[in-house]
């Protein structure tokens, strides 16, 4: 009975059935028996390498600290001490301004015993405090990762101070001071002739470089350019001088000074009445001081006529250098904290604080909305003939319907009818295709805008790509690897803010939206979940040997509102719409063939504020000539696309005070796609060039110069110092400094050409219209002008000029029904002599 009953519960196999169930269980234990050894060889393989066979070592940034919302600086090194070679990719993940995640991969290669040390700048988005370093191995396994959790100051704007001294412990009165009423907050970096960058992008993060008591003949020359090429781009550069001045100034005395600095000697130095205790004369004190003469300087800080800090404009950075040395007045600092946020203040104006202070925080996205209106464009030719699409499908309604039943039913064969219409929409779909053909994307395709600015030895090519795809897939492209790539986003802060967008969780382990390869041959940009025509912005540079000596050469004269001279085409190609650019002023030339030489006497100089670039492009360009914009003329969208190019340089590299000339210029040798490694792919776009050229403001033993070298200092009233404008509701009352170091002859109050203020006012920009005072220093009293007058000599200005020549002028704008908000004033020029 319980046989039977065991003989039901496990039912017996035949023989054959058993043999082929042996059979399978001694397979499955093969292998189970041959993976266990198998992983027990990769986990050990992974943790060892992790554990001790390949090490990671990771410093961000400068002593521990980052700014988002700039490049971070990275220094990567790996070891491999273990006995097999090492074949992988070394990478670093992080988030954006807009929440994507980009991936930066670069091959790495170790024999055994090698060791590996790499230094690289990262784009970090603002209020991003961590990113992910990994190397994985061909397979793509982790190997070793580190996380970095970035000390990023998400509070308070930071103004980062690089300092370069022989004694740093002295200039540590620098550090947490609030500038600007504590808009941002110092926080000084010491740094010395070993940890300086040599790489223009390694210095990103800091926004002041102050170098004093150091020996700057000590710096590389690598180091010297990199310093050079980041102020170009906007940094401050701060020199302390006093009794090193020669020291100080070795390094880059041949591109600032003016006349050869003299021997330091003791002053007395009136540090500002607002720290006098007892007496106006309290807050003098004795400093060893070098007068400091640089070329087409402004005055910041001055004791009684005496400049102690001058500044100036390179690029789009600044320059500022000091009689004394800064440790020498650590003591007086130390006592009076608020002369360190005077000085910084004075010298970084309020628009440079205003954009560290918005550019911190994560709300500015200027870079990105500008190269997007620059970039944002296409060939339209890609446009559909929407006439001709009207037509075909009016002709198609025509015939499928009356035209095809009518003449079918007149030859007896409307039974043919339905067959016939099929045929007819297959025929139309067909033509509707091959009409589309020129108008239909088949891969990825670029937009793009090249600055080439060409100087006697290099050739500095900025090009910004706005990359798409027609299709809803993931695409890759391979660029040049010669230039450096990295991403233009915008900032995601106010759809976070208010609730459009949540910020994403960011662990490491995600996929990245955009991977960027750098391998010898190119670099690949990897995309995906990217829709269909969604752009991504590039900004790729780089810097070449200018051995064909190509560019603009000449000699320019510039006096009294009359420019002369020559000026050449250095290309070995023709150049269309050239112009001659000085600060505030401008003179066209037009088209010139290569190796041309034409002469700049007798033509016209049109006056503009630089700050409105768009209105002195457009002349430039031919643009102004179209007033009703069509999009369908060619030549008015070419005008219209050099227009923009032009007016993102003016705008992105001319606003500050310049004293030489640039020459710029479109290229007819239109040469798109330059920037890819493989061919094939659409380009758009256009080129401009430029070069520097210096120009000789001097005529008769006097010179001649703008009066807006240095923001005027706003007594009344509300106005605009980036774009020379008031509002008009209210008197604005300004005091403009003439310049310590003149002789003023002479003050001419110029009027904007009236071709550029018919564009302004396309702009709802209006020219001044109203009375004009002077303050008269004898009475106290501020004396009307006549409005029509424009030039003031010598004895009419008497009793205007103040000790520190500086004129006061109130201006009351009396044409409110007009416009009242952008009331453009004269441009002010000086023609005076140096003392």
């Amino acid at each position: 009975m319980g046989e039977q009953k065991m003989m039901g519960r496990f039912r017996i196999l035949p023989q054959g059935r058993r043999i082929r169930a042996a059979v399978i269980l001694v397979g499955l234990l093969l292998c189970i028996l041959a993976a266990v050894p198998a992983a027990a060889q990769t986990a050990g393989a992974a943790e060892g390498l992790d554990g001790g066979q390949l090490k990671l070592d990771v410093v961000y940034g400068y002593q521990g600290t980052a700014k988002s919302g700039r490049y971070l600086p990275l220094k990567i090194r790996i070891e491999n001490p273990g006995g097999a070679p090492f074949s992988g990719t070394l990478s670093v993940l992080t988030m954006e301004s807009d929440y994507e995640l980009y991936r930066y991969e670069y091959p790495l290669n170790l024999e055994a015993g090698e060791s590996f040390a790499k230094d690289m700048s990262i784009s970090l988005g603002a209020r991003i405090d961590q990113m992910y370093v990994k190397v994985m191995d061909q397979e793509g396994r982790e190997i070793a990762s580190k996380r970095l959790k970035l000390n990023v100051s998400m509070e308070t704007a930071e103004l980062f101070v690089g300092i370069l001294s022989d004694t740093p412990d002295r200039l540590q009165y620098l550090n947490g001071v609030g500038v600007n009423y504590s808009t941002l907050r110092t926080r000084t970096i010491e740094m010395s002739a070993r940890t300086l960058p040599s790489q223009e992008m390694e210095l990103d993060q800091l926004d002041v470089l102050l170098i004093s008591n150091f020996d700057t003949g000590t710096l590389s020359g690598d180091q010297v350019k990199a310093v050079w090429e980041w102020v170009s781009k906007g940094g401050v550069l701060l020199l302390g001088t006093g009794e090193r001045a020669e020291d100080v100034m070795r390094a880059f005395g041949d591109d600032l000074l003016l006349a050869p600095l003299p021997l330091a000697d003791l002053q007395e130095i009136n540090m500002g009445v607002e720290f006098a205790k007892d007496s106006p004369k309290g807050a003098t004190i004795p400093l060893e001081c070098t007068d400091v003469y640089m070329l087409g300087a402004s005055e910041v800080l001055s004791s009684d006529e005496l400049s102690v800090l001058t500044s100036v404009t390179v690029d789009n950075g600044l320059v500022g250098a000091a009689i004394y040395d800064f440790v020498d007045i650590e003591a007086f600092c130390q006592e009076n904290v608020s002369y360190v946020d005077n000085l910084f203040s004075s010298l970084l104006g309020e628009d440079r604080i205003n954009y560290l202070v918005s550019s911190s925080d994560g709300t500015n996205s200027s870079q990105y909305w500008s190269v997007q209106s620059l970039i944002n464009t296409g060939d339209i030719n890609r446009l559909p003939k929407v006439g001709l699409y009207t037509m075909a499908a009016l002709a198609y309604v025509a015939l499928v319907g009356p035209g095809l039943y009518f003449f079918l039913k007149q030859r007896g064969m409307r039974r043919y009818y339905p067959r016939a219409v099929i045929l007819l929409a297959l025929c139309c779909t067909g033509m509707v295709y091959f009409m589309g053909l020129t108008t239909r994307f088949n891969g990825p395709f670029f937009t793009y805008a090249t600055i080439k600015d060409m100087d006697e030895d290099n050739v500095v090519e900025t090009t910004f790509i706005n990359m798409q795809a027609p299709y809803n897939k993931p695409y890759s492209v391979e660029l040049d690897p010669s230039y450096m790539v990295q991403p233009i986003t915008r900032s995601a802060y106010y759809d976070a803010y208010y609730g459009n967008m949540q910020v994403p969780k960011f662990t490491g382990t995600e996929e990245p939206d955009v991977n960027l390869r750098f391998d010898e041959s190119a670099t690949r940009v990897s995309a995906r979940n990217v829709g269909a025509f969604v752009p991504l912005y590039f900004q790729m540079e780089r810097k070449t040997e200018n051995t064909s000596k190509a560019g603009f050469t000449g000699e320019i004269h510039c006096f009294d509102g009359t420019v002369s001279g020559t000026l050449t085409n250095g290309y070995n190609h023709p150049v269309d719409d050239v112009a001659v650019l000085m600060y505030n002023q401008m003179v066209m030339v037009g088209h010139m063939e290569a190796g041309e030489t034409v002469e700049l006497d007798n033509r016209e100089v049109v006056y503009g504020v630089m700050n409105f670039g768009y209105p002195m492009a457009e002349q430039i360009t031919g643009a102004s000539r179209y007033r009703e914009g069509d999009l369908n003329d060619a030549e008015y969208v070419h005008a219209l696309e050099r227009t923009n190019l032009l007016t993102f340089y003016i705008g992105n590299y001319l606003t500050g005070y310049h004293s030489e000339a640039r020459v710029v210029g479109f290229s007819q040798n239109q040469q798109g796609g330059g920037f890819l490694a493989k061919k094939g792919y659409e380009t758009y776009g256009s080129t401009l060039i430029t070069s520097s050229v210096k120009v000789d403001y001097e005529q008769d033993g006097l010179v001649y110069r703008s009066g807006l070298q240095k923001n005027p200092n706003v007594l009344s009233g509300e106005y605009y110092a980036r774009s020379n404008t008031m509002y008009g509701v209210t008197p604005l009352i300004l005091e403009y400094y003439l310049g310590n170091d003149t002789e003023v002859e002479r003050v001419d109050f110029h009027q904007l050409s009236d071709k550029v203020i018919q564009s302004l006012r396309y702009n709802y920009t209006v020219p001044f219209v109203g009375n004009i005072y002077f303050y008269n220093y004898d009475t106290g009293n501020y004396d009307p002008m006549d409005i029509g007058v424009e030039e003031f000599g010598r004895e009419a200005l008497e009793p205007y000029l103040s000790p520190g020549n500086t004129l006061t002028v109130k201006y009351v704008y009396t044409n409110p029904e007009d416009y009242s908000w952008n009331i453009i004033l004269p441009i002010l020029t000086v023609i005076g002599r140096n003392k």
